[in-house]
């Protein structure tokens, strides 16, 4: 029996298994609280209001946040075969009109702090929008699009250029949303509460919302421009269990917990990835009951493509989730062996791994190379050394960004840290430290190498030629700290051209 392995799939799960499960969502008016039932009717009325406007089968932009509206555009416009294309919010407004007209949308939907004025057909998500969308009759008929077509659009978060539009299937959707349900990933059960705090604009929430859809967990959306009180006032409120986010999205919560004297119960699991999570940050995290899941993946994956649930080792990016094959290859795409010591670039290949960008030809490699300098251990579990671009290159040797930020965030008065390259007449390039400290204390940069030392962890070669005192780091939308704007900052602060 042919079977589409498209949204339409889950969307019968929704409307026919967990009616009467809940979706709460933090909006700009306050809490939204419906059923998977409510939610169906409204995803049919708005196919009918895209129908009504011309916009079956088309590419739909959205600019919005983590709410129960952008969850219904995310089935609405699939189901009647269009590519739903989430727009990074905090991109600049002549960035989101970049990409916007790269992809080719022919209209925007998008919630009402965004600063973004188009030409094109543009629907605002408040209360105005509701009634629009209440007044239609629900679509009755939904068509069973063919897998491979198009569902979601993604660019890249463009920290090293223009941004890079990543198409994803609905059989892509699919089957990573359903490999997330497996043991050995998130699994994710009908039992859990869920809270994506990972944009939805950003590889649909890392396929969350989507995979507990499927599974029918109760969702929980956290909004606009959610603050560390806002997500645990949440996740005590609603009893979430499982809540994904990027490594700054913990940090922020543990400050908040330890100023307020508050815990996290009833949360179990943090799933974080984008960047390596402090031992620091997963040592409190344990402290308050919580376990730490390191996922590793990028825009090209969809999001999670390995995943590491071991304590002792929660460094290490751990081993590929179902669905993803991984190699290991040296500049010329030499197979390197999986020893544990050999390090080369990580490439992928498998169901939910893209083959090319948007309006660009088909790759003709089998496989994609991601970019990331890894070792790979002989049970196939893998630890990111650094991303080729970040490496930093001393007199001929390789110096590990990664390795030192994580170090220098270990010390118990770091809050946060990143590493970058200098040029340097003498070495080529040098590593240096940018440091943002705990509030209320106070220490040097003399103190912070004595620190490294220390360790006795690193060769002499590898200290960082200066430690920058700021009073934060620039991130990306998803929360990752943005390389690009750290060197230019770096390069005015040295006034090193």
């Amino acid at each position: 029996m042919d079977y589409n392995l498209n949204l339409r799939a889950i969307f019968w799960r929704v409307e026919k298994l967990y009616g009467d499960r809940e979706i709460v969502s933090r909006t700009h008016e306050g809490i939204h609280k419906y059923t998977y039932s409510d939610f169906a009717l409204r995803v049919r009325k708005l196919s009918s209001l895209l129908k009504e406007k011309g916009l079956v089968g088309e590419k739909v932009a959205s600019i919005a946040w983590n709410t129960h509206r952008h969850l219904e555009l995310y089935f609405a416009v699939p189901l009647m075969g269009g590519i739903l294309h989430t727009v990074n919010v905090r991109f600049h407004p002549s960035e989101m009109e970049y990409v916007i007209k790269d992809f080719g949308d022919k209209a925007v939907f998008m919630d009402k702090d965004i600063d973004y004025k188009s030409d094109l057909p543009t629907y605002i998500f408040d209360e105005k929008y509701d009634e629009e969308v209440n007044s239609r009759e629900p679509i009755s008929n939904i068509p069973d699009i063919d897998e491979r077509e198009g569902a979601i659009a993604c660019f890249t978060s463009g920290t090293t250029g223009r941004p890079k539009g990543v198409v994803y299937s609905h059989r892509s959707v699919f089957i990573h949303s359903l490999s997330l349900l497996t043991a050995d990933a998130l699994g994710i059960s009908s039992n859990d509460v869920v809270m994506p705090v990972v944009p939805m604009f950003h590889i649909s929430a890392w396929d969350v919302p989507f995979a507990s859809l499927m599974t029918g967990a109760k969702l929980v959306l956290p909004g606009p421009r959610p603050k560390a009180e806002d997500l645990v006032n949440l996740i005590k409120e609603y009893k979430v269990t499982i809540a994904v986010g990027a490594p700054t999205v913990w940090i922020d919560v543990v400050n908040y917990l330890e100023r307020e004297k508050k815990d996290l119960s009833p949360l179990k699991v943090v799933v974080t990835g984008g960047a390596e999570p402090p031992v620091g940050l997963v040592k409190k995290l344990k402290e308050f009951g919580v376990k730490t899941y390191h996922a590793w993946g990028m825009t090209e994956t969809e999001a999670i493509a390995t995943l590491n649930k071991n304590d002792e080792r929660i460094s290490e990016q751990g081993y590929p989730i179902p669905g993803v094959e991984i190699s290991l290859v040296d500049l010329e795409g030499k197979e390197l062996p999986w020893d544990g010591k050999s390090v080369g670039e990580l490439v992928v290949r498998g169901a939910f791994v893209t083959k090319r960008y948007s309006n660009a030809q088909t790759q003709s490699e089998k496989w994609f190379r991601t970019g990331d300098v890894v070792k790979v251990n002989p049970d196939g579990s893998i630890k990111v050394v650094d991303r080729l671009k970040d490496l930093i290159k001393s007199g001929g040797e390789w110096i590990s960004s990664i390795d030192l930020e994580n170090a220098i965030m270990s010390y118990e008065k770091v809050l946060e840290a990143t590493v970058v390259a200098v040029k340097d007449e003498r070495w080529g390039e040098r590593p240096v430290a940018v440091v943002v400290k705990k509030p209320g204390v106070e220490v040097t940069a003399e103190e912070i190498i004595e620190y490294l030392k220390s360790l006795n962890r690193f060769p002499k070669w590898w200290l960082p030629d200066k430690i920058l005192f700021v009073d934060s780091l620039p991130k990306t939308s998803t929360g990752k700290l943005d390389k690009k704007v750290i060197r230019e900052k770096v390069r005015e602060m040295l006034g090193n051209p």
